[in-house]
């Protein structure tokens, strides 16, 4: 029975993917463990390190599907130590020969650290296809809508204009860049470690970089240039990979979130048929999934600080902060793949309100044309002067209840400079985007070339 949000299967759904939760459940768990442990046999027997017929045996035994749950369960109790008593367990599914040669020379953290590179390796691989579907809708928007004019909008209010696609093809941009970090740190995450109890594969003698070299090539992980149990960079590095999406994907859902408000509405989050947002209002459609988004961003970045924690570990071992990271690397995960789904979901089915959008760009009465307008006039007045004319003028307009673009056209400095027409060109908000069609286009294009397994 779970508890709490990633155990209830009543809530998890909405905290986690199934296929994510798979990759850390028990199940997949023991069946890493397992097959650490066969591959260690397996070494030392080819190796002369312990008999063949005993590493047979643990060939056909130490498998997921012979494991009576409740017998380990209650063998790990009884020990109070998970791997020990997993071990116990094995050896009496072993004969007595073959028994004394399951686990042989190695320490727990040999297995429970490279059953869980094995574990990441898995999730690893989910993060990126999603990501990259993730990026394709993206990439779509970015195309489709490099030339609809927006509103820009900073501090919470109306800037510059920009394009939608402009917006998607910074957010691409970015994307861009952890995947290629994803990929970039595999060979040195997905390393594992079969040093013994300190590191010195003294209980194998001479032949324990043997074994190590061999079990990591076969389990397809690199070998490392020294032990690294009591170095945890490795799990933290990719953890703060994940925390860097993670925030990437936390404006996203601020973003679409703040864009679906009723007074802006230039974003619309997909409501199907039977979908409800309030049992007491039945016209509401709530932005949910965008506030998942940011909320599943706070949950990641909450557990990346346990992780960090992690890299204080006590000369050659100890539990401290390995227990963080059974925590918190395996929810870090899980909250990520809910977000990358529903982000994927607002992106792929959600409605941009084009109507709306070019409704908004005329919401503030031309004060966000400011900017063109005392570049403009800087040649004739200075730019500091036009600055505080044009200060002067928005004030007014704050007092007197009328427009930016009224009062600019009444202004008899402004006047002096530019003919009704030409004024109205400079404050016209469609001409302003600079070069963000440009960017925009630049940037699908290095994605394309860099990702042409990705196609729009």
């Amino acid at each position: 029975m779970g508890s709490g949000a990633l155990g209830l299967q009543t809530m998890q759904n909405e905290f986690s993917t199934a296929n994510m939760r798979a990759v850390w459940n028990d199940e997949n768990r023991l069946k890493k463990i397992c097959l650490v442990e066969r591959t260690v046999a397996e070494v030392q027997a080819e190796l002369g390190i312990i008999p063949e017929k005993a590493a047979q045996e643990i060939q056909q035994q130490c498998r997921y599907e012979n494991i009576q749950m409740r017998k380990l369960y209650l063998a790990a109790a009884k020990s109070g130590h998970f791997l020990a008593g997993f071990v116990k367990y094995m050896q009496d599914q072993l004969s007595e020969f073959s028994g004394e040669f399951i686990h042989y020379g190695m320490a727990s953290q040999d297995i429970l650290d490279t059953a869980m590179i094995l574990q990441l390796q898995d999730a690893h691989q989910i993060v990126v296809s999603a990501l990259e579907k993730l990026a394709k809708e993206l990439l779509k928007i970015a195309e489709k809508y490099q030339e609809t004019v927006a509103v820009g909008r900073g501090h919470g209010g109306h800037s510059p204009s920009t394009t939608v696609g402009f917006r998607a093809a910074v957010m691409l941009n970015e994307l861009d860049r952890y995947l290629s970090r994803l990929e970039e740190v595999q060979s040195f995450v997905f390393t594992g470690v079969v040093g013994g109890v300190v590191g010195t594969h003294a209980a194998l003698g001479d032949q324990g970089l043997s074994v190590e070299t061999k079990v990591l090539e076969r389990l397809g992980l690199q070998v490392p240039e020294v032990y690294w149990h009591t170095q945890r960079d490795r799990f933290v590095e990719y953890g703060h990979i994940l925390t860097m999406v993670s925030g990437m994907l936390q404006k996203l859902g601020q973003d679409l979130f703040d864009l679906s408000r009723a007074e802006i509405q230039e974003f619309s989050e997909p409501y199907s048929a039977n979908r409800q947002a309030s049992t007491a209002l039945p016209s509401k459609q709530n932005p949910y999934m965008c506030e998942a988004v940011v909320n599943l961003g706070n949950l990641v970045q909450n557990q990346m600080n346990l992780l960090y924690e992690a890299m204080r570990v006590m000369m050659e071992k100890d539990t401290i902060g390995w227990r963080n990271i059974w925590v918190a690397l395996p929810e870090i995960c899980m909250y990520l793949s809910a977000q990358i789904n529903y982000s994927y979901t607002l992106l792929q089915q959600g409605t941009i309100q084009t109507d709306n959008i070019e409704r908004n760009l005329y919401a503030d009465g031309g004060s966000k044309m400011s900017e063109r307008l005392m570049m403009s006039l800087a040649p004739h007045i200075g730019k500091l002067s036009a600055h505080q004319l044009l200060a002067e003028i928005a004030e007014k307009t704050r007092d007197e209840a009328i427009t930016f673009n009224e009062a600019v056209q009444k202004d008899e400095t402004i006047q002096q400079y530019y003919t009704a027409k030409e004024l109205s060109n400079l404050l016209d908000p469609h001409t302003y985007t600079g070069t963000a069609v440009e960017q925009t286009k630049n940037v699908v294009a290095l994605f394309k070339k860099r990702h042409p397994e990705i196609n729009a």
